[in-house]
């Protein structure tokens, strides 16, 4: 466990400094820093899906990972074209993978929250680029909690057949993490940049997607455990691939996203 979560610690410390500095380049306004760390994501996501499926790289991670790239650029000036372009892809790589459902399903599985990433990122809104850092603090916060807590706690299984080491006392721990961050964040942000962020909202939030992030993170253990595999792949000491680092933003971006369509039409109120 220690070797282990040293592993995990060094990670973070050298990833998360790049990811914020992407995100915050540019006196905080998202820009092509952004865009290509994105891109980057998906791209390794790509090839990581069909080596964890088929074994191989083929001309198939080249249409997922071009997929994703064309999305990260052009998703937010044209969101339609970018939908039309995944649902396009998904088909090609249903019927040159020989049908493979599991391989075509991950054109959406990689490019609707990427989408979604970057339409939190550019939509017209006060605080867009803040709301980017707050989902990522969650995520991060639900992960770290939940490793901690379930860790020195135990108990209960959340997900035995699934994912054995996952605890209800990681969730738990995940959720507390979430909202207590998230309570920093708000107060920060409403403190020093006026930011006018409803800490009722965000914190009653946070929960809800800590509970979706751990429900993303089960998810890809399912389909690792349906392929046989440990990890997506080994590029990251600790954690394993971008999929194994990412899997919990996978389910929680398009919800945000969501929120923030609903807030636009005016149906909901952030």
């Amino acid at each position: 466990m220690k070797s282990n979560l040293y592993l995990r610690v060094v990670s973070a410390v050298i990833l998360a400094p790049v990811v914020l500095a992407a995100i915050l380049y540019g006196d905080g306004d998202l820009g092509p820093t952004y865009n290509i760390l994105i891109a980057l994501m998906g791209a390794v996501m790509a090839w990581e899906w069909e080596k964890m499926i088929t074994g191989q790289t083929s001309p198939i991670a080249i249409i997922l990972a071009a997929t994703a790239v064309m999305v990260a650029f052009m998703g937010a000036d044209y969101p339609a074209t970018s939908l039309v372009m995944i649902l396009l892809s998904a088909l090609l790589v249903y019927f040159k993978s020989g049908k493979k459902i599991l391989l075509s399903f991950g054109t959406f599985y990689i490019c609707i929250p990427l989408m979604s990433m970057i339409y939190i990122g550019y939509i017209n809104f006060d605080y867009s680029s803040d709301i980017i850092l707050w989902l990522l603090f969650v995520v991060w916060a639900t992960d770290i909690g939940g490793y901690v807590f379930g860790k020195s706690i135990g108990g209960p299984k959340l997900a035995p057949k699934i994912s054995p080491k996952k605890t209800w006392a990681g969730l738990i721990g995940g959720v507390v993490s979430a909202c207590f961050v998230t309570y920093e964040f708000v107060s920060f942000m409403n403190l020093h940049y006026q930011s006018n962020m409803s800490m009722s909202f965000f914190v009653g939030s946070s929960a809800l997607l800590a509970v979706i992030s751990q429900a993303g993170d089960i998810f890809e253990s399912s389909i690792k455990r349906y392929l046989n595999v440990k990890d997506s792949s080994n590029l990251i000491p600790g954690h394993g691939g971008i999929f194994d680092r990412v899997d919990g933003l996978l389910f929680a971006a398009p919800v945000v996203a969501l929120f923030l369509l609903l807030n636009n039409l005016g149906i909901l109120a952030l």
